[in-house]
């Protein structure tokens, strides 16, 4: 029976690979900031401590290590504070992914390790779509520690031989995201004014265009990276773009809410400078077969679904 330790499990995309790996039999454990699960003991360990990591490790011995967690920023953020944002930023993505890695080769050297990197190493790249030889030119603190902890997988394939591979991973949705995020916020504002518990939508820029994807299907890439492709970068992402506009406009027929003069575009709500990423998905296709089971519209309507279920 195989074994799987996913960091950062009480995310969003932690929580939804949880229940697809236990629905394939898989013996779990999960960490995160405030728990242990999958052990005896729960007590919450320290991922920038060294021993800690390496100890957790060589108790489970996991098949698989999936390193999800991250120091979040929603398009609302700034990295105004930068001495602020560094700090976290950089023990969460490299710092503490380096722990994970180096317990790896002293305890279980033959697992296969994932890592959850981000559109944002690309920041304003030059070309599109992007894909893996797309040169990195991070524009935020976000960006920059996801691509140093890419570098640092490169390293540790290359020089230790370890199976570790990077997903780039495009914007990808589920109702576990938080309320912050524009999905949450496109959905949770039609359904109040649906219930007449609001009269406008603020948005911040309708015109926004993203590569948006559903957040089943990239935990699911994240598995086939593991199981199927050789160890290395991939991109997970649907390749087509969409404004803000269009994801109003469908929530909002989902809804059934009339948003004729509902909608308000405040600049303010966004803060840092939207960009403009597509990505190439090809490699993963070409080594797993992997694509989107749902499309753009489709996605939409499912946050819907998944609101009105959670009785939003």
């Amino acid at each position: 029976m195989s074994r799987a330790l996913i960091v950062g499990h009480t995310g969003q995309d932690g929580r939804i690979l949880w229940g697809q790996l236990a629905a394939q039999g898989f013996v779990l454990s999960g960490v995160s900031r405030s728990r242990l699960d999958g052990l005896d003991d729960t007590t919450p360990i320290d991922i920038n401590d060294p021993a800690a990591v390496r100890h957790l490790v060589e108790t489970l011995r996991p098949d698989q290590i999936y390193f999800l967690c991250a120091h979040h920023h929603s398009s609302q953020d700034l990295d105004s504070n930068a001495a602020k944002v560094w700090g976290p930023s950089w023990a969460t993505h490299v710092h503490a992914f380096a722990n994970f890695l180096q317990a790896a080769i002293e305890s279980t050297p033959a697992a296969r390790i994932f890592y959850a990197s981000s559109s944002r190493i690309f920041g304003s790249a030059l070309a599109s779509p992007q894909n893996e030889d797309t040169p990195f030119k991070p524009e935020c603190i976000y960006g920059v520690t996801k691509a140093s902890a890419m570098m640092l997988a490169s390293f540790y394939r290359k020089i230790h031989g370890l199976h570790v591979s990077c997903g780039i991973l495009f914007n990808h949705e589920s109702r576990l995201r938080p309320p912050q995020f524009i999905s949450r916020r496109i959905v949770d504002g039609l359904l109040a004014i649906k219930k007449h518990e609001a009269d406008v939508l603020e948005i911040g820029n309708l015109d926004a265009r993203v590569d948006w994807g559903y957040a089943p299907d990239y935990t699911r890439a994240m598995q086939l990276i593991l199981e199927v492709a050789p160890p290395g970068d991939y991109v997970v992402a649907t390749g087509k773009l969409h404004s803000v506009g269009e994801m109003v406009a469908a929530a909002a027929s989902r809804i059934g809410v009339d948003i004729t003069g509902r909608i308000k575009e405040t600049g303010g709500i966004i803060q840092r400078q939207s960009q403009m990423l597509c990505g190439d998905a090809s490699k993963l296709r070409q080594a797993t077969g992997w694509r989107p089971s749902v499309d753009f519209t489709a996605m939409v309507h499912r946050l819907v679904e998944e609101a009105l279920r959670a009785g939003q």
